[in-house]
């Protein structure tokens, strides 16, 4: 007996002990967090060979010198308007509801499959070299300072307070490792706009482009990336694994303070950050805490913004707008407003290599009624997209939208091949092969309605369509390892100018390359758009590329989001000026009061 006593006694002590284990594993509670201030740190070293790893690179020559030359002609900017509200203040804590998956990774690079949560975590946070002004369009300094062209490089100065978010100092040679350590993974992006990068001390870097191209700063600054090589410093062939829960430090004001995992990720603000009082970031980063919560339902959403505890929420869901909002809290303000940036091309893309007859693609395009899809989805409240690339300086738009025709769908279905028709009225080839098609998107109530309209008139057309609804991140796996016919889908818009070749040149890979396009025409069409060097010739290239995706008949274009629906409560604040040329809620130009 007391032996079995005593067994029983240590088999509850390690129960306990397990049990305890997990209790200290679980995320801290976040309602405690605040703004966090970093001490400035002494530069990491770099690998002892990092010179000769440097050489063996094979997507770009990559030199490190000690000095620079003196006779630079520096140029910089100073005199643009403010970005933000002088009125802003710091502090507080604004949650919002994310749309995407919670992520698998936080890999600044090299991720197996697509993570969205980096656009929160990178694209919107990290500062690139230089900028874009959102308003007026022209050159503001990033990391850089100063910029210059000289003895046919491009040349970047950076700014000498510009810091990682845990202290360490930014430098030149930074941005070498991180060409090198993208290569390592697989990613060659810089080597199709770069052949040289040069190093000068640590502050100095030039660069040499493939071809001369529109606004040649900012396109070398899209593909320059600083690496802070103590956090790279385990960097290997396990980096995928070892890497994945470690939070790379970033330029910007925010950094990842908590995790609550397939919940919550809490952004927290560095209030040392190097940039916080240099014009054009001194009235932005404002909140002390950014909560990224993540829900499964578009009714949990609004359920807890109603309740107060969700701050902002942003939809372009007209319908469910006016219904949640018809009798809510007086308090809480309602704008709605247009939006003037690029917009994410939302539509249907189509897999050229998965469908490879484009006689069967134009007439599957022409039996798909995106419009009326449209009118039942959002009740007449948008605007359909003319054309891939909407909402850039620059680039016209002309018309290429598909539009519903039954007769020149069966016309098109007929010179594919699919000439009798089945008992269930769908077409089938002389074989019996039915055309069915697969349609692979994210699920959600929106989604689930615009695929099944869909269906209804490609069956009324003799094309039947299987809905493939997934949720985000399965759907992301298919489009990257192109597992899929068709699929609803869009990439976030390019930042100055559309960005085709990640999306269209035989090149393409990946989440942002769904159409699987292998044209030489077509990647002769985007080179010219690339080495453009006037308006003129940017609005004549763009048109040529615009009427190839037409013709090649890879993609149905959906809505423009350019009406955005905005509900917050009083203690949210924007800029009256800014609605239309910032996305709101990932700006970072809105601030909290009590």
């Amino acid at each position: 007996m007391k032996i079995a006593a005593y067994i029983t006694a240590v088999v509850l002590v390690f129960f306990m002990l397990l049990y305890g284990l997990a209790i200290m594993a679980q995320p801290k509670e976040l309602t405690s967090l605040t703004a966090i201030e970093v001490q400035q740190a002494p530069p990491a070293p770099y690998p002892s060979d990092f010179d000769t790893q440097l050489a063996h690179m094979s997507s770009l020559k990559i030199q490190r010198h000690s000095e620079s030359p003196e006779d630079i002609p520096w140029q910089t900017s100073s005199d643009f308007p403010e970005i933000g509200s002088p009125l802003a203040r710091k502090g507080g804590t604004l949650r919002l509801s994310n749309d995407g998956a919670f992520p698998a990774n936080f890999l600044a690079f090299g991720s197996p499959t697509p993570q969205f949560f980096h656009y929160n975590l990178f694209d919107k946070i990290d500062v690139p070299l230089i900028r874009q002004h959102p308003d007026t369009g022209e050159m503001i300094p990033g990391l850089a300072d100063a910029w210059a062209q000289h003895h046919g490089m491009l040349w970047y100065r950076l700014n000498s307070l510009a810091r990682y978010s845990n202290g360490r100092p930014v430098r030149a040679s930074d941005f070498a490792l991180g060409a090198y350590l993208r290569e390592k993974t697989g990613e060659r992006a810089m080597g199709t706009v770069i052949t040289e990068l040069h190093i000068y001390g640590d502050n100095v870097l030039a660069v040499k482009l493939h071809k001369d191209c529109y606004k040649p700063f900012l396109k070398a600054a899209t593909v320059l990336h600083p690496a802070e090589p103590g956090f790279y410093a385990d960097f290997g062939n396990n980096y995928q694994k070892l890497y994945q829960n470690r939070v790379p430090p970033t330029t910007g004001a925010y950094t990842i303070g908590n995790v609550q995992q397939g919940k919550l990720i809490t952004l927290v603000r560095n209030k040392s950050w190097w940039a916080k009082d240099l014009p054009g970031f001194r009235y932005t980063c404002n909140a002390d805490c950014i909560e990224h919560h993540f829900f499964t339902l578009e009714s949990q959403v609004w359920e807890l913004f109603l309740k107060g505890q969700l701050d902002i929420l942003q939809t372009r869901n007209i319908a469910v707008w006016q219904e949640k909002l018809k009798d809510a809290d007086t308090r809480i303000n309602q704008q709605r407003f247009i939006l003037n940036y690029p917009m994410p091309p939302y539509g249907i893309a189509l897999n050229a290599q998965a469908l490879p007859n484009i006689n069967l693609r134009r007439g599957l395009l022409h039996a798909m009624d995106m419009q009326q899809a449209m009118n039942v989805i959002f009740r007449g409240d948008v605007e359909r997209l003319k054309q891939f690339a909407t909402g850039y300086r620059n680039i016209p738009a002309i018309n290429t939208s598909y539009q519903y025709n039954p007769e020149m769908a069966r016309a098109y279905f007929q010179a594919a091949g699919y000439t009798e028709c089945g008992t269930d009225g769908i077409l089938k080839r002389k074989d019996g092969t039915r055309l069915s098609i697969r349609l692979t998107y994210t699920q959600s109530a929106k989604n689930d309605t615009l695929i099944s309209l869909l269906a209804q008139s490609a069956s009324a057309c003799g094309a039947e369509i299987i809905p493939e609804p997934l949720p985000s991140q399965s759907c992301a796996e298919r489009i990257h390892n192109q597992q899929y016919h068709m699929t609803y889908w869009a990439t976030t818009a390019g930042a100055y100018t559309p960005d085709y070749r990640r999306s269209f040149h035989s090149s393409s890979r990946g989440a942002d390359a769904p159409f699987c396009l292998k044209d030489k025409e077509m990647d002769k069409a985007i080179e010219a758009f690339e080495t453009a060097m006037t308006p003129t010739d940017i609005a004549e290239t763009a048109s040529e590329v615009e009427q190839l995706i037409y013709e090649r008949a890879v993609w149905l274009p959906g809505w423009m989001e350019n009406r955005a629906n905005i509900a917050t409560w009083p203690h949210v604040h924007f800029p009256q000026s800014s609605y239309s040329t910032y996305d709101l809620v990932e700006s970072h130009i809105f601030w909290l009061s009590n």
